[in-house]
């Protein structure tokens, strides 16, 4: 159903992502518990080859005194040290990485007291590294760099990354199609409920629509008959039954039209419709029935034609006539035509009591009364009514209304070629 499926549009959405998130959740807690454990084995194994190398000591180091700066060797085990002093020269070094003593050379003679972990990129190959500071007799200070190429490590955490990726898609692919079935089985209560409540609605409006006339009919033959021997205030009652069975009898028959239109069973004749004729005609009609008060201002363009039923159109355009005329005393009623876009749009705007800003979002719902200032006779459908004519011809209606200065409604229909484009 046409009206449910925002609703089952929205549970999917909520559900995709609290599962989303939920699983992002998983895979990022899972990755970076991977990163930890692989840096946190790193720095041991970095720990480990500093054990060994226990055997540079400083005794070792200061017999570097006085010699040359050595040529840097390629290390034959997995694990790269540099000793050098605070200017850059490089005492004694093994690398694995082609190069890699330049960068820390950089390092050493810009930090002014390098000492622990760190981690860094060389020509697209990463290494982990400890830098410490001693002091040797004969020397002075020396900084010894020694650490580990993992290259290896981050690739596997990259190829891990686009792993998680990958599944977090399929995931996601797979949780929208199960979240589009839950919404749908989770609306079904709604749905089935929704639809006992029209069929009760049209049922009853239905029923009642016969014994609402018997009682008017009644009232009516008894004041025929009757009502010369009635009291003054027999007639009085008599005629408050009459009005009141019309005022059901309208409500009814309201009540059964949008019964009726949410189960897509009310007929509509569409055909193409000239607005112009149309306004023209109703403002001729419902101008008769004015009072002197209110002044009806017509301001009607011709305007391409649309495709709707002309009757349920008169219909739109009436119930705002007549919703303009109810709540203004005292001023004009405007009845404007115009082509806006590829729309037809009919404006009418009065200059009445207005409608409250917290009132406006709720005024197209059914049987909802705002400000008491605008609690006049009627069923209180019509607006509803009218938005559901406007919809089935795929138009919208527009409100802008402030207390005191009038409000204005406008009604968009599709031109005739748009819509049937």
């Amino acid at each position: 159903m046409a009206m449910f499926k925002p609703i089952r549009k929205n549970l999917t959405i909520v559900y995709i992502l609290t599962f989303f998130l939920f699983l992002i959740f998983i895979l990022a807690v899972m990755y970076v518990t991977v990163q930890k454990v692989a840096e946190r084995e790193q720095a041991r194994e970095i720990r480990q080859y500093m054990k060994q190398e226990a055997a540079i000591s400083k005794s070792g180091i200061a017999r570097l005194k006085g010699k040359p700066a050595e040529k840097v060797k390629e290390a034959d085990h997995p694990y790269f040290y540099y000793i050098f002093k605070p200017d850059g020269t490089l005492l004694k070094g093994e690398e694995l990485i082609p190069g890699f003593h330049t960068k820390m050379k950089k390092f050493v003679t810009e930090k002014s007291s390098p000492s622990g972990m760190y981690e860094t990129e060389y020509k697209e190959r990463h290494a982990m590294y400890h830098a410490g500071m001693r002091t040797v007799p004969g020397i002075g200070r020396v900084y010894t760099v020694i650490g580990i190429e993992t290259t290896g490590a981050h690739l596997v955490l990259k190829k891990l990354l686009l792993l998680f990726l990958f599944l977090a898609a399929v995931f996601t692919g797979v949780l929208a199609l199960l979240s589009y079935f839950l919404a749908g089985k989770a609306i079904v209560p709604i749905q089935q409920a929704f639809d006992k409540q029209r069929k009760f609605v049209s049922d009853a409006s239905h029923e009642l629509r016969t014994p609402v006339s018997v009682f008017y009919s009644s009232a009516e033959l008894l004041e025929r008959e009757e009502g010369e021997n009635l009291s003054a205030f027999g007639r009085g009652i008599v005629a408050d039954l009459k009005t009141e069975a019309k005022l059901m009898a309208a409500m009814l028959d309201d009540l059964l039209f949008l019964a009726r239109s949410d189960q897509n069973v009310q007929p509509y004749r569409f055909e193409e419709v000239g607005l112009y004729d149309l306004c023209t005609s109703i403002a001729r009609r419902f101008q008769s029935g004015l009072p002197e008060e209110i002044l009806l201002v017509n301001n009607l363009q011709d305007c391409p034609v649309v495709w709707g039923d002309p009757t349920r159109l008169q219909e739109l355009v009436y119930i705002f006539l007549e919703n303009a005329r109810q709540y203004t005393e005292k001023g004009f009623i405007k009845l404007s035509l115009y082509k806006r876009g590829s729309f037809a749009a009919i404006e009418i705007a009065d200059s009445g009591i207005g409608i409250d800003a917290h009132d406006l979002p709720r005024i197209f719902e059914r049987f909802y009364r705002g400000d008491k200032a605008r609690v006049r006779d009627g069923t209180g459908l019509g607006l509803s009514i009218a938005e559901t004519i406007a919809k089935k011809h795929g138009g919208r209606i527009e409100v802008e209304s402030k207390p005191g200065e009038g409000t204005i409604f406008t009604i968009f229909i599709p031109l005739k070629e748009v819509h049937h484009g």
